[in-house]
């Protein structure tokens, strides 16, 4: 495809691609949740405390946090396939010398080049994504990659938590720099289309910055407690390390039930069904929070977070469907790309202070006090959703006057 052109209404949806592209985001993401699987037993062995630990596992996030609106620009006009095999290669390279490091401080090192990666990926994949889509298919597609964070932190715990019953940390991180290798070969060897921008720069609107602002409190919240879980479950509720980190990888699958709820939502185009989605994935699980917390029976526990996390899988997977429509370029790849490069800006800030921010609510407050954190970051995330919404609905009526 010419990266000049855009998607037209009769040009057919490539769904392997989609595919594809959602499948490196999910390993890209499973980098995460890796290092929160195996952060109780690094954490003894390397005496780090628990607000490094939450760091460890947030600094994925660095690149993005940092670079992400300047990502979201470069990265258009260099090319989204090249920026996505770059960033293939440093979740290689980070990988592998992670797997051969003994001590902290290359760990940290590691993780800050694993997050280049990382932030080259989830910029390049959704802004192919919304050129291989229809027009049409474009919400569906971005809401099957809004999955892509659970379902590889799900796998990156998964696989990580398992991998300790037989054998050490560093080889299991040795193991996922050897996927990312051969996940990179395979897309080496797939005909992707490279995507620029054309012409001049173009910078997101303020409705983008707002709904990205919101999103960068959602995360902040679900990163947060993903990152500290293991460590709750294991710590308060007496799991074994690999117990508690398969039970943390399950409740972030569970997520996919709201994804589910959500794309039904978005389909049906319905205003009101939306923003009763919206604001019940959000407040629901801030409530739950309170029982999660409360040092109730084990089972009761795990119940609830499970049934949180299958809850707030809704509003993310809204926020990416509807990111084209704030815009007000009507989904062109040049405009996803800034836009999709702002909500990264926050996405991945909020992912990567919240672990520590939550772990220093915890060590000074205690574990009841993360609900109130909860609930005071899940209400500032709705606010600024439904602000952005209705100043994009403004707009386009003051552009269709």
């Amino acid at each position: 495809m010419p990266a000049s052109s855009y998607p037209s209404s009769t040009t057919p949806t490539v769904w392997r691609h989609i595919g594809l592209l959602w499948l490196v985001g999910v390993l890209a993401a499973a980098q995460l949740g890796k290092f929160a699987a195996l952060s109780s037993v690094i954490r003894t062995d390397l005496s780090l405390s628990l607000v490094g630990t939450g760091w460890l596992v947030s600094l994925i996030e660095t690149g993005g946090a940092s670079l992400g609106l300047v990502a979201g620009l470069l990265i258009g006009r260099w090319g989204s396939r090249r920026a996505l095999i770059g960033g293939l290669s440093l979740l290689t390279v980070a990988g592998l010398a992670e797997g051969l490091s003994a001590t902290a401080l290359p760990l940290f090192a590691c993780r800050i080049i694993e997050s280049a990666g990382y932030l080259a990926i989830v910029i390049a994949a959704p802004s192919l994504i919304a050129t291989i889509a229809r027009p049409k298919d474009q919400a569906a597609a971005l809401t099957l990659w809004s999955t892509f964070v659970p379902v590889g932190f799900a796998i990156g715990m998964g696989l990580s938590g398992a991998g300790l019953l037989i054998t050490g940390w560093s080889n299991i991180l040795l193991a996922w720099g050897l996927i990312a290798a051969m996940v990179m070969a395979g897309c080496l060897r797939t005909t992707l289309p490279e995507v620029r921008t054309p012409g001049c720069f173009v910078v997101a609107g303020r409705p983008a910055w707002l709904l990205s602002i919101g999103f960068g409190f959602y995360t902040l919240v679900f990163v947060g407690l993903l990152a500290l879980l293991p460590v709750y479950l294991n710590e308060r509720i007496g799991l074994t390390p690999t117990l508690a980190a398969t039970a943390t990888g399950i409740a972030s699958a569970t997520t996919l039930v709201g994804a589910a709820v959500a794309a039904v939502v978005v389909q049906r185009e319905a205003v009101l069904g939306r923003w009763v989605a919206m604001t019940l994935g959000l407040l629901v699980p801030a409530g739950l929070s309170g029982l999660v917390f409360g040092g109730g029976a084990p089972l009761a526990t795990i119940g609830a977070i499970f049934i949180l996390f299958a809850i707030s899988g809704i509003p993310s997977s809204i926020v990416f469907a509807r990111l084209p429509r704030m815009t007000g370029r009507d989904g062109q790849p040049p405009a996803v790309a800034a836009a999709n490069g702002v909500l990264t800006q926050f996405g991945a800030g909020g992912s990567l202070i919240g672990p520590p921010i939550l772990a220093f609510v915890v060590d000074h407050w205690g574990w009841r006090a993360l609900a109130t954190a909860v609930l005071a970051g899940l209400c500032a995330c709705l606010v600024m959703t439904i602000w952005a919404d209705k100043l994009a609905h403004s707009n386009r009526e003051r552009a269709q006057r």
